[in-house]
């Protein structure tokens, strides 16, 4: 990755596919945070992987949705949506400078 770091703040890799149920509430929720908490400081990078195999193998992505931040990697599998936007405050969090 080429830039990990955007004015201060972590650029995310957000991997998913339009095919994806769990995809859309976890795109949602991050544009949320986004807004409310980092008041959209964060650069949010959508990769299809559908479309994008080369990157998709570059960074070994096995399951959706998929988060890479720097050098750190959240895969959700959680069933219960109104927890995910703690986890993912969390993991935005732990990597900002």
């Amino acid at each position: 990755m080429s830039e990990v770091f955007k004015e201060g703040y972590p650029k995310i890799l957000l991997f998913s596919s339009e095919h994806c149920a769990p995809c859309k509430p976890v795109e949602d929720m991050l544009k949320r945070i986004n807004i409310s908490m980092f008041g959209k400081k964060l650069f949010i990078d959508k990769i299809d992987v559908s479309k994008n195999y080369m990157l998709t193998q570059q960074y070994k992505i096995t399951s959706l949705p998929t988060l890479i931040i720097a050098d750190k990697r959240l895969t959700l599998n959680i069933q219960e949506e109104d927890i995910i936007d703690a986890i993912l405050y969390g993991f935005i969090s732990s990597v900002r400078l």
